[in-house]
């Protein structure tokens, strides 16, 4: 039986409205392009008018919500990586991963049915990246997205595999073993004190590097994150998408003293006033006295490695680093493999000769 509009013109509310009787209601909304209509039926209720409004207006709020949230069959890819899209934290995270599936994912794979895509299309796009001169790591970021859009697929029974499983990309290896850790963070230490003495903006930048700050973490600091009388700083916008509480060590305190605002980004360009793009003279200073292997992203290997080696247990080796699982800490500490096989060959002669003793006193 068609709907007839003019049987309830009285509104109750956005997409709802009532018969002048009050006891039937009638929703109408779009979502998704598509119109969504339905009858609210209260004529055998003996409620007053009050309370067949506050019921309607309920169960057309859980009928809307039950249409959006639901995912059917013919959902695209666009829809599904936005619903993932949706699920992470506002920043500069989210901006990114959103930026790189606009440009390099969405122009082929956005309009398509996600129940049809293949592993063969991802593998596409990934070939084709790295063809073009990206990194594999750089490629990778499709299948980091895809996947979780995908997994949502799956758990609604759009689909009963994940494709991104089945597709190929060949990673280089990128944790750098670090020998004699302590030494070489040593090393780096002078070389940033020496060098910048009396220059306390480039001193406090690579102290914090040096503590394991991501170069985007310190360039991002703000004046009014730095709590000066407690020393500790906070990290806003991290890559898990938690802010950090970080410890403010006394040299890099002392050096913030000397330039400091009260607000706004901590390092500024002196040029511009505004925050700074790149470090990479100052990065070749030191690079000249430490050696070539020293790099921003190195001095997170070169801290944990250095603290594995004085014994520190890798929960805290990964707060360290600002990781929210400590399995991660396996990306960028390498493992000390003369230490740990010293230590089982001492517990071979420490059994050896326990073993000799009880011989000895059975004799």
């Amino acid at each position: 039986m068609a709907i007839n509009r003019k049987d309830y013109p009285n509104k109750v509310r956005t997409n709802l409205s009532a018969n002048n009787e009050f006891n039937r209601f009638l929703y109408i909304f779009k979502h998704n392009a598509k119109q969504y209509n339905g009858i609210i039926d209260l004529s055998e209720k003996q409620w007053g008018k009050r309370d067949r409004i506050k019921f309607a207006e309920m169960k057309f709020l859980e009928a809307k919500d039950q249409i959006e949230n639901s995912i059917n069959s013919d959902a695209t890819v666009n829809a599904m990586v936005q619903r993932y899209i949706d699920t992470l934290p506002e920043g500069n995270y989210k901006k990114n991963r959103m930026s790189y599936y606009d440009r390099n994912v969405k122009p082929s794979l956005g309009s398509k049915k996600i129940s049809t895509i293949m592993p063969h299309h991802i593998q596409t796009i990934v070939d084709q990246q790295i063809k073009n001169g990206d990194s594999p790591r750089t490629a990778k970021q499709a299948i980091e997205i895809l996947s979780p859009a995908l997994r949502i697929a799956r758990a609604n029974q759009i689909m009963f595999h994940n494709p991104c499983e089945d597709v190929k990309i060949k990673l280089p290896k990128t944790k750098k073993i670090v020998s004699n850790a302590t030494e070489r963070l040593k090393i780096v230490h002078d070389a940033i004190m020496s060098l910048y003495a009396h220059d306390p903006f480039y001193r406090a930048f690579f102290l914090l590097a040096l503590q394991g700050r991501r170069r985007g973490e310190i360039i991002n600091l703000l004046a009014e994150d730095v709590i000066l009388d407690q020393d500790y700083y906070i990290i806003r916008d991290t890559k898990n998408g938690e802010d950090q509480k970080i410890y403010l060590p006394p040299k890099v305190k002392e050096a913030l003293l000397e330039f400091i605002s009260e607000n706004g980004i901590l390092f500024k360009s002196r040029v511009t006033g505004r925050k700074i793009n790149t470090v990479h003279k100052q990065i070749l200073k030191i690079r000249e006295i430490a050696g070539d292997w020293f790099s921003m992203h190195y001095t997170r290997n070169l801290i944990v490695s250095a603290m594995a080696e004085k014994g520190v247990d890798s929960i805290h080796l990964s707060g360290a680093l600002g990781h929210n699982d400590p399995n991660t800490i396996i990306k960028y500490l390498s493992l000390n493999y003369t230490l740990g096989s010293r230590m089982a060959s001492e517990m071979i002669d420490d059994v050896a000769i326990i073993v000799k003793e009880e011989e000895e006193e059975s004799i």
